[in-house]
């Protein structure tokens, strides 16, 4: 099993340090880095303080004080990643 590094070795680069069991190899290196600096240049898909959150709400299902259903479609498009999209997506969702 690999070892998961303490919360502050983490970088927005640090995964490049980490072997990949299952990576595809990438013909154009410089397209690859091109995508992944417009990727760094999106929005989070989840911010700090929904984490927070669902922790909080996670220790209360552990406790017996709430239900938790899980559940999701995973079909989110790389267009589709930008801030008035995702804040659309969850008011709809979650109403």
């Amino acid at each position: 099993m690999t070892r998961m590094p303490p919360a502050t070795e983490w970088s927005p680069t640090s995964w490049s340090a980490r072997p990949a069991e299952q990576q595809p190899t990438y013909r154009d290196p410089a397209q690859l880095a091109r995508v992944v600096a417009e990727l760094g240049r999106l929005p989070p898909v989840v911010v700090s303080w929904e984490v927070d959150a669902l922790k909080r709400q996670i220790a209360e299902a552990q406790r017996g004080e709430r239900f938790l259903l899980q559940g999701g479609d995973c079909a989110e498009t790389f267009a589709d990643c930008e801030s008035g999209q995702i804040a659309a997506s969850s008011r709809s969702c979650c109403r």
